[in-house]
């Protein structure tokens, strides 16, 4: 016998920003929890965690396009430097999102931000590459670059 095949459809899309902030201040911030200090409207319900807060094999979910739920897990967490979620949508698809942070500067951090996106349902073949177009993700990666870089200024203080 032989598996059966049923062709997704996958992208890419990848950017970067610099914050005015050390990597070990930046980092803490890629978390769930934390999240809610400095992304406007963000929720979550957090399922496991050992600490309470983003670390490797935690899960949680957040409500995404229409309502639906997604499920994330945090798959790689190197403290400072890397975290990485995957992101399943149901039976429609599934996200891997990769955080890399680099020092650019004294009190600047650049952050990498990819995502690797595979729609598996015919709805996610048609709603994904327009929910993340090239332009629609850019201006996604500059809401957030503003949003830290707001936090960071003001917690500074």
């Amino acid at each position: 016998m032989e598996p059966k095949w049923k062709r997704s459809e996958r992208f890419e899309r990848s950017g970067s920003f610099d914050v005015k902030g050390e990597m070990q201040g930046v980092f803490p911030l890629l978390c769930p929890v934390l999240e809610y200090q400095w992304i406007p409207g963000w929720s979550c319900t957090m399922l496991y965690s050992d600490s309470g807060v983003a670390e490797e094999n935690a899960i949680f979910s957040t409500r995404e396009m229409f309502g639906k739920k997604v499920l994330r897990t945090t798959i790689t967490y190197e403290p400072n430097r890397f975290i990485e979620y995957l992101l399943v949508m149901g039976q429609d698809g599934v996200v891997r999102l990769s955080i890399t942070l680099e020092e650019k500067g004294p009190g600047e951090t650049l952050v990498h931000w990819r995502m690797l996106l595979t729609a598996v349902s015919y709805l996610a073949k048609k709603i994904l590459p327009k929910a993340y177009s090239e332009d629609k993700f850019q201006a996604m990666l500059s809401k957030r670059k503003n949003e830290l870089n707001r936090y960071l200024a003001t917690t500074k203080k």
